[in-house]
């Protein structure tokens, strides 16, 4: 993958394109960084698609061992107060429209923390105001990662009525 890719899609920032003001902040941290070049050009996508309506930023943590990855983790989340979505197979589902609803009632700034290889450390699990599955499936936390980018434009797309969510 070229070096362009990989440093401008990760731990970045992405502000609204439009008024400069953002009701909802999402902050993603995923354990590893998106190495397969498609993946990471549909995260990218989906990045620039939700920029336009909320504050979003993706701060990806080395993997390691994972209570190692949980203390790093829990340092970014205590910078700024905000309700924690740890993802898990064994977490609540939603329908979409359902998740839609959840995200825009929670507030100002969300967190969503995906594991590693690993998985999530018992501690992460504790330490999240709620556990979310995008299936009861396991999936590669780079899969995971576009899976949740794409939920979160499809909750967007529904809040704002838009035709993406048919």
């Amino acid at each position: 993958m070229p070096n362009g890719l990989k440093s401008s899609f990760v731990n970045h920032t992405v502000t609204m394109a439009s008024s400069g003001h953002s009701l909802l902040q999402i902050s993603i941290l995923p354990v590893g960084k998106i190495k397969d070049r498609e993946l990471a050009l549909k995260a990218r996508d989906f990045t620039e698609r939700i920029s336009h309506d909320i504050r979003l930023t993706i701060d990806s943590i080395k993997d390691s061992e994972p209570e190692q990855e949980a203390t790093r983790l829990l340092a970014r989340i205590k910078k700024q107060p905000g309700f924690v979505f740890a993802l898990s197979e064994k977490g609540r589902t939603y329908t979409s429209e359902q998740f839609s609803s959840r995200l825009y009632d929670l507030g100002q700034q969300v967190y969503f923390i995906i594991g590693g290889p690993f998985g999530l450390a018992p501690s992460i699990q504790q330490a999240a105001d709620e556990l979310l599955a995008l299936s009861s499936m396991t999936f590669p936390h780079e899969m995971a990662q576009v899976m949740l980018l794409e939920q979160l434009y499809r909750a967007i797309s529904i809040h704002h009525k838009r035709k993406y969510h048919k």
